[in-house]
């Protein structure tokens, strides 16, 4: 995107502050007298603030560089980024006073800048996380309405607050349904009155029935979270009351009115959600089923066809009540899916992620058109061929709040910050004799978006008998951000865990570090370096109970 920066009529000159040694960078405008005419007010963004303090503030990103946006009311965007400290100008522009234009102020201490328009302070508006020490915030001037609908006495206004972030709208979608199915309210990435522009605040609002109703919000993202960006966020309003608010959404959902109920009977059914998105423009359908594994009905369970292509709704949500205890799976195929097919999905079941991924289905052999994923309450005897096969099974919890290296915290894991392995533990065993960049079962073939904190994760999988006593192992990174985990065969825990030194692989690479190493297995020594290249890639013969991840909100 091209950027032009603002320019601006300044002249800076440098005062030596009595409070402290440093210098105060004060700006004077050579534009004191600048006469904006017709019907255009001065608008004046002036900074306040010290060296000490800029270098105090900055983050430890150094690439969160601050900067400021002025957009008017076409969306039409101009941007001055603020590179040192000298960069600080203050800013100076007429602006037309019957329409609204935004002011973008990122990686400040909002005490160290002020907005007026019209010679008339104004208030800084909504603010939203930038880095770990300075907000972004957007503040409006100039005539700037809002115009909700105007509801009747039985109604009440829903108003949903969403803010771009780093991203277009076109990377996100939310929408309103009501208790028959049908939308009431969406915006985003099909929704016309969101536009491309980065950084933007924009409400959307509906009238609905105020009483003996429930109405469900579903949103999804159609990037990865990242650490490193200023990411989407957004509140949702029911009657001017708020209702839920998230800034670290990779899916979510909420349900509000005063007739909601829980969607399954909690005594004796299991909830089972599933979310996907993908704004492929190309036309073609995903197919998935659910079946209960103890059940000899060929008919499955649940399945439905998922719709992607122009003008179509790119988030797809679905929930399913199942019989409690059941032995579940979940299969996912893309048949027709074009060669920029990238869908994110996610599972679970009873609060416990299955699996979170950006699928890239069909592009190699390492990641064919098809995926399954087990869950639920299953037995080696009834999921796997108890003569060539047992059964693994790893259950982990992550902690209830993850800091950074910089000491930031922050309600998502990065994926790479919980690294686990289970595969061959000699090289010379692994089936088939191929490179692989991968091992046999990864963290990253389940979560590859971000973990939650304070959330349960498991996989469930099938695998070869070994040949000997310690043909396997469970490797866990000493360093992953897990609370605790467990690691069963066959239904038993196993206990055996031992610190070791040894390879792993991790984003495509093995390298050297302190590992957890469980056996999988009896009398097993632990893992020969010069021979512990834990590797990846298809697995003949394996029965990939694949991983599924549902966000249950």
């Amino acid at each position: 995107r091209h950027r032009k920066r603002i320019k601006v009529k300044n002249t800076a000159s440098y005062m030596i502050s009595k409070s402290s040694s440093t210098l105060l960078f004060s700006f004077i405008s050579a534009a004191v007298g600048l006469d904006c005419t017709g019907n255009d007010a001065l608008l004046q963004v002036k900074y306040n603030i010290t060296e000490d303090v800029w270098n105090s503030t900055r983050p430890s990103n150094i690439y969160a560089l601050p900067f400021l946006i002025l957009q008017d009311n076409e969306q039409q965007q101009q941007q001055t980024e603020y590179s040192n400290f000298t960069d600080l100008v203050d800013i100076e522009k007429c602006l037309p006073r019957d329409e609204c234009s935004t002011v973008v102020v990122a990686g400040l201490p909002t005490s160290t800048y002020d907005i007026s328009f019209d010679g008339e302070h104004v208030e800084i508006g909504a603010r939203f996380h930038y880095e770990e020490k300075n907000p972004i915030t957007s503040t409006d001037v100039g005539t700037c309405i809002k115009h909700p609908p105007t509801c009747q006495d039985t109604e009440a206004l829903v108003e949903v607050q969403f803010w771009s972030g780093q991203f277009s709208y076109r990377n996100n979608e939310f929408r309103i349904e009501d208790e028959h199915g049908d939308t009431i309210l969406n915006g985003g990435s099909t929704s016309r009155e969101y536009s491309s522009v980065i950084y933007s605040l924009n409400s959307t609002y509906a009238c609905v029935a105020r009483e003996n109703s429930c109405y469900t919000f579903l949103i999804g993202s159609g990037f990865e979270w990242n650490p490193g960006y200023s990411l989407p966020a957004y509140s949702l309003f029911f009657d001017e009351s708020l209702v839920h608010t998230n800034d670290s959404f990779q899916f979510d959902s909420a349900q509000f009115g005063d007739s909601c109920q829980p969607l399954c009977n909690q005594d004796n059914e299991s909830l089972v959600k599933l979310f996907l998105y993908d704004d492929d423009q190309f036309d073609f359908e995903y197919e998935w089923d659910l079946n209960l594994l103890a059940d000899d009905s060929s008919t499955p369970f649940a399945s439905g066809e998922v719709s992607i292509g122009l003008n179509k709704s790119p988030l797809y949500h679905k929930t399913m009540c199942t019989p409690k205890q059941s032995c579940l799976s979940f299969n996912i195929s893309a048949p027709s899916a074009s060669w920029s097919s990238m869908p994110i999905y996610s599972l679970a079941m009873d609060d416990t992620i299955y699996r979170e991924i950006q699928w890239y289905p069909g592009w190699n052999s390492q990641t064919p058109n098809n995926q399954t994923t087990i869950m639920g309450s299953c037995t080696v005897n009834g999921l796997c061929d108890e003569q060539t096969q047992d059964l693994f099974d790893l259950q982990l919890r992550t902690p209830e709040e993850f800091k950074f290296w910089d000491g930031r915290s922050s309600d998502k894991i990065p994926y790479d910050n919980i690294t686990w392995n289970f595969d061959y533990s000699d090289d010379e065993t692994r089936v088939p004799p191929i490179s692989r960049s991968d091992a046999l079962l990864s963290a990253s073939q389940y979560i590859s978006t971000a973990y939650k904190t304070g959330s349960s994760y498991r996989t469930i999988e099938c695998i070869p008998k070994s040949k000997g006593n310690c043909d396997y192992s469970f490797n866990m990174t000493a360093d992953s951000a897990v609370e605790s985990y467990v690691v069963k065969k066959n239904g038993v825990q196993l206990v055996n865990t031992q610190g070791v030194e040894g390879l792993i692989w991790k984003n495509h690479d093995s390298f050297m570090t302190k590992l957890l190493m469980t056996p999988f297995g009896q009398s097993c020594s632990p893992p020969n370096p010069s021979k512990r290249g834990l590797s990846a890639g298809s697995i003949a013969g394996i029965v990939i109970a694949c991983l599924l991840v549902l966000c249950l909100l």
